[in-house]
């Protein structure tokens, strides 16, 4: 059973650059911590491609560590799956620099879509 004022998980596992999950995701989250809900974001598989540091954005989209201001905190970091970095020959130093990481290895992972209070797959 899911604990009273569990998070809204989000969990991120699409290229960033390939369709709109990530900027519905982003939105969402903004949306919903604005409102109150603790909101965490899971970044697994492709989407771990996200935070990697020097992408060129979008001229119509806010870089990245931008866009997660307000949901991403040294108090509530985003969830890195430290597995997804390896397979894809990525390290946690080429990570965005600025927002607040927390490496979680596959139990880790699962044990946050667990206590989740809902989980939103983008």
């Amino acid at each position: 059973m899911t604990e009273p004022g569990a998070p809204l998980l989000l969990w991120l596992r699409h290229a960033p650059h390939s369709t709109v999950h990530l900027s519905e995701a982003l939105r969402m989250a903004a949306m919903a911590s604005a409102l109150g809900t603790p909101v965490r974001l899971l970044f697994l598989s492709d989407g771990v491609r996200a935070l990697v540091r020097g992408q060129e954005a979008h001229r119509l989209s806010p870089p990245i560590a931008r866009s997660l201001l307000g949901v991403v905190t040294e108090a509530s970091p985003a969830l890195v799956h430290a597995p997804s970095l390896a397979r894809r020959g990525l390290a946690p130093d080429e990570l965005v620099e600025g927002v607040a990481v927390e490496l979680v290895d596959d139990a880790g992972a699962a044990d946050w879509l667990l206590r989740a209070g809902r989980v939103v797959p983008f």
